[in-house]
């Protein structure tokens, strides 16, 4: 199976992740989609659960460190609506991880690579929903 993992970033959490997105598809086989956002708060149920209809399998909302979000609150407004995300997911019968969330400083870039992956293995072991 080859993931489709779409990534909502935080231009302020991590510098260069298209660098190591390409990395890790190489090397991991996984289709990988990658938006840049202003901000993680500007990441919406919506845009998660559509990502999800159009054939992800995972989609994963990068967002800065708690207590360090540019616009004070973003990244705690994005953590609620993921977890929203995967409460209608799971009522939908589709599991309730298949949105995740983390949160990176641009000082951590090996733990992008690191939550890519990860959430590359959680999407094989969830298997994708389109052909369930």
């Amino acid at each position: 199976m080859k993931p489709q993992i779409v990534v909502f970033c935080c231009t302020n959490a991590i510098i260069m992740p298209e660098d190591e997105v390409e990395r890790v598809n190489a090397a991991q086989q996984a289709a990988v989609k990658f938006s840049r956002l202003p901000c993680s708060g500007r990441s919406d149920v919506l845009y998660m659960l559509r990502a999800i209809e159009e054939g992800a399998d995972t989609v994963l909302v990068v967002g800065c460190p708690d207590g360090v979000c540019q616009f004070l609150e973003g990244n705690l407004r994005a953590r609620m609506r993921v977890r929203y995300a995967n409460r209608l997911l799971a009522e939908a019968g589709l599991g309730n991880e298949r949105v995740r969330m983390i949160n990176l400083g641009p000082d951590d870039p090996q733990g992008f690579a690191d939550a890519l992956r990860d959430t590359i293995t959680g999407a094989r072991e969830l298997g994708s929903w389109t052909r369930a």
